[in-house]
């Protein structure tokens, strides 16, 4: 089965203190390879919780350091597949696609949560990812995009029998769409709702969203809106949607907690947690 499971729809500092929403990225099933996409507070319990067996995963993507997208980076790769014996170090076969600072240390960027050292040598397919690159896992090519967000990131084009865009944080600029073409699915952290705007200019309102899926030559199939504020949960996220959708012309929803999408058909359903 090819799926998307959101293991968390919440997104920035407010989000992740209230839990509000969930902030546990994103879990992706395509072309028989699993793994996540930028794990924050609560997404190996509730990974756990909700069945997806970590322990099977294949790897990890992870956009930036921030820690609503990051926190449980490293208790991740712990979990996953081939375990090494008790005091040693050997190298699973996983990936880990990770934003360069968050796997090597610049001064000027030491503050936030990264992949430890120890977390790396565990890792046998490891990529340090700038803007533009090509990425290769076998059936599934994953191309880095650049972001606007006011520190280091990158966003994701994940490609195999379907093709799922993923911008990651950050506002809508000029070229940005070309990097999104032919997209099936392309999912957005959009935390700012229609007319608003982010105080440092560094998050997508519904106004980018709307500026980057209008100006996309060819069109996704859907639009799924995800990271959400306790502001854009104030602002009806039914509303936002139809907003968007009705200036698109693209079939948008708004993710839930738990929300799986099935990607042959786009039918979603929320998942209950096995306790």
């Amino acid at each position: 089965m090819n799926r998307i499971v959101f293991v968390g729809t919440g997104g920035g500092r407010h989000a992740v203190s209230s839990q509000v929403r969930k902030t546990g990225g994103i879990f992706v099933e395509l072309d028989g390879l699993k793994f996540i996409i930028d794990p924050g507070p609560g997404s190996l319990v509730f990974s756990r919780f909700l069945g997806l067996e970590p322990e099977k995963w294949d790897g990890m993507l992870l956009s930036h350091y921030h820690i609503d997208q990051s926190s449980d980076a490293n208790a991740l790769i712990d979990g996953m597949k081939d375990p090494a014996p008790v005091g040693e170090e050997a190298a699973k076969e996983i990936f880990l696609i990770a934003e360069e600072h968050c796997v090597n240390m610049k001064k000027d960027h030491d503050e936030y949560p990264r992949i430890s050292k120890f977390h790396q040598r565990l890792v046998k397919n490891l990529h340090a990812a700038k803007p533009g690159q090509d990425i290769s896992l076998g059936k599934i090519k994953v191309k880095t995009t650049g972001t606007e967000h006011g520190v280091p990131n990158v966003g994701f084009v994940i490609s195999g029998s379907l093709r799922i865009g993923y911008p990651s944080d950050g506002i809508y600029y000029s070229g940005q769409e070309k990097k999104f073409d032919n997209c099936d699915i392309l999912i957005l952290n959009v935390p700012i709702p229609k007319g608003g705007e982010s105080k440092h200019k560094v998050y997508m309102s519904v106004d980018d969203a709307i500026k980057l899926v209008k100006s996309i030559n060819s069109k996704p199939r859907i639009v799924i809106l995800t990271h959400f504020t306790p502001w854009m949960l104030r602002s009806n996220l039914f509303k936002q949607a139809k907003i968007m959708q009705d200036a698109t012309g693209v079939k948008t929803i708004f993710a839930q907690d738990f929300m799986e999408m099935d990607m042959k058909n786009f039918q979603t359903k929320v998942l209950q947690l096995k306790l």
